[in-house]
């Protein structure tokens, strides 16, 4: 036999091989149905990690419904910043979005214990909380707000950066407006270093920051990179003080109306890029780190210990949480 007519046979072989592993496609009475299709929105550039996840778990849904179930994304706020979207999402007028945990503090409060300062030993330690008995038991509480967990991710550690001067100690914080997520926590741990919290939507802080009404805002580096901020903020502190997780939801009334093979798909596509995305921004950050430096940024690496020492304030205003910080800093 021909080198040509082997490799036919063999492609045959595997067709056949292919279709006898999994009859059931051929099966399904929704491959013949009408497409379906979702809305789902985030608050980023499509090059931002978060974004290129959620395109890829959308592309996953496509391909394994036969282009039956499809997902329009719509990036960078177009759909509104995160806290609308999340009231569209336990509304039902929007699908699917991302959204950081601190946006759900004021719908979900017993959320908010991911938001304490240095909370989270590292990544690992953030996941393997999310992954077990605690994230099952605030994404049950999620589910009695109208929202399914689709997967979890980090977004880097959060640390100060600014326009006119580098954060080296709690003082240089002393009297400067800082921009911070609608989070009680996070605004508490802002006023305990001395500086006043201002909440916005992250769309607004390169403008506002520009213009003065904030001194500056705190972040992962690939925020300050994919936004732009390096352009109005020279000086990047790394005092790393959150290490908060981003969730992707789904509005569940519209996840229960979707047909079971749909509900597979989706659940298994979002595991799998779970997992993809679990060291992307670990990956980025140095990277990420050298390209703002290059583009005028100064980064420096102050103390942390005089940062975790100012947080006793934020801890005694948390005391609701005891049992759960407790629980947290046992998983290893």
């Amino acid at each position: 036999m021909s080198g040509f007519l082997f490799a036919v046979a063999m492609s045959l072989m595997n067709i056949e091989t292919s279709h006898a592993a999994d009859p059931q496609w051929d099966k399904m009475a929704w491959i013949e149905a009408k497409p379906i299709t979702l809305r789902a929105g985030y608050n980023t550039v499509q090059q931002y990690p978060h974004a290129r996840a959620f395109e890829r778990f959308v592309h996953r849904v496509s391909e394994n419904t036969g282009q039956n179930l499809n997902i329009q994304t719509f990036p960078s706020e177009a759909l509104g910043d995160e806290k609308k979207m999340l009231e569209a999402l336990m509304l039902g007028t929007l699908d699917m979005a991302k959204v950081s945990t601190s946006n759900i503090t004021p719908f979900m409060p017993e959320i908010g214990v991911l938001d304490l300062p240095y909370i989270f030993r590292d990544v690992n330690h953030m996941m393997k909380t999310l992954k077990g008995d605690i994230g099952k038991e605030l994404i049950a509480k999620l589910e009695q707000r109208n929202l399914k967990v689709l997967f979890w991710m980090e977004q880097g550690s959060r640390s100060f950066y600014t326009a006119k001067k580098p954060i080296n100690s709690p003082d240089d914080l002393k009297g400067m407006k800082i921009r911070t997520l609608p989070s009680p926590i996070m605004a508490a741990t802002v006023s305990a270093l001395g500086a006043s919290p201002v909440t916005m939507g992250f769309g607004e802080v390169y403008l506002a920051m520009n213009q003065g009404v904030v001194d500056g805002a705190e972040n992962a580096p690939d925020a300050i990179y994919y936004a732009k901020h390096y352009e109005v903020a020279k000086f990047y502190s790394l005092t790393n003080q959150f290490r908060t997780p981003v969730v992707f939801l789904m509005n569940k009334a519209k996840y229960d109306s979707l047909p079971k093979e749909f509900q597979q798909i989706i659940d298994a596509s979002a595991k799998d890029t779970e997992e993809w995305g679990a060291t992307l921004y670990s990956d980025l950050t140095a990277e990420l780190e050298k390209k703002l430096t290059s583009l005028g940024m100064t980064i420096n690496r102050p103390n942390e210990a005089p940062f975790r020492d100012a947080m006793g304030p934020v801890y005694e205003k948390s005391k609701q949480f005891d049992g759960l910080i407790a629980r947290i800093k046992a998983v290893q």
